[in-house]
């Protein structure tokens, strides 16, 4: 599914300038992240998260939540002010050990590194609350599929999952669309982001009727989905809280 292209990519991001790998403003790159505010901000983004759903009538159990795609920790540490354990996920070593060094909230937060498109480290039914923002977007759409499946399967009954994912045109499976799509979003891309002096972040996107299709299939049922970002390239980004 490439996702060995992802680790790559940012365990090296990891290595070098990983705060900014997280929030890329061009005045912050070369490590000029001050972490307080970097950290604030995550703190904001939790905040405005939960009022999300505390406006939609929502808000699940404070006992666990899981930081899908967790970075250095902007928003696992967030988390951890709001719940009583939170698990921090991510492709990268570097990252997840930066996240540790990141961490002031000892054995209630937790990294882990996880490579492969399943989270079999956690057992059914372990998350009162999942989140993940601008992290689906860099992975292959077969592996974010897999991860849609697998958020609905780690939530307790009741439990709301709450995550990001761009939507575009659907393509049929193994047609040429799906071919040249995979080729163009995966090594085009890379080989031209190198060319340009820039890191070989790959953007993906999963159809929204696809999503939806993923999630029922599942067993989840979505109380709300929502645009959030600009269109590019016929690709709107797409928020969805889900529950079970």
């Amino acid at each position: 599914m490439g996702l060995k292209h992802v680790q790559k990519t940012y365990d090296a991001l990891g290595a070098e300038d990983p705060l900014w790998a997280v929030l890329s403003f061009p005045e912050h790159k070369g490590n000029r992240w001050d972490p307080e505010a970097f950290f604030a901000r995550g703190r904001a983004e939790i905040d405005a998260a939960l009022e999300e759903l505390d406006r939609r009538g929502v808000r699940p159990s404070t006992d666990r939540a899981l930081d899908f795609g967790c970075g250095v920790g902007r928003l696992s540490q967030a988390l951890a002010e709001r719940f009583e354990a939170v698990d921090g996920v991510d492709i990268s070593r570097t990252m997840v050990e930066r996240a540790r060094d990141f961490n002031r909230h000892g054995e209630r937060c937790r990294y882990h590194v996880n490579t492969v498109p399943d989270l079999a480290l956690f057992g059914d039914a372990t998350f009162d609350f999942i989140y993940s923002n601008i992290t689906l977007q860099h992975i292959p759409p077969e592996a974010s599929e897999a991860y849609i499946g697998e958020f609905v399967r780690l939530l307790t009954p009741g439990g709301l999952a709450l995550f990001q994912v761009p939507s575009g045109p659907r393509l049929a499976p193994g047609g040429l669309g799906a071919a040249w799509y995979r080729f163009r979003s995966g090594p085009l891309r890379r080989a031209w982001k190198r060319l340009r002096g820039k890191p070989p972040v790959e953007i993906h996107y999963v159809n929204r009727e696809r999503v939806l299709e993923l999630l029922e299939g599942a067993g989840g049922r979505v109380v709300d989905a929502w645009q959030e970002g600009s269109v590019r390239r016929k690709r709107v980004s797409w928020f969805y809280l889900v529950t079970v």
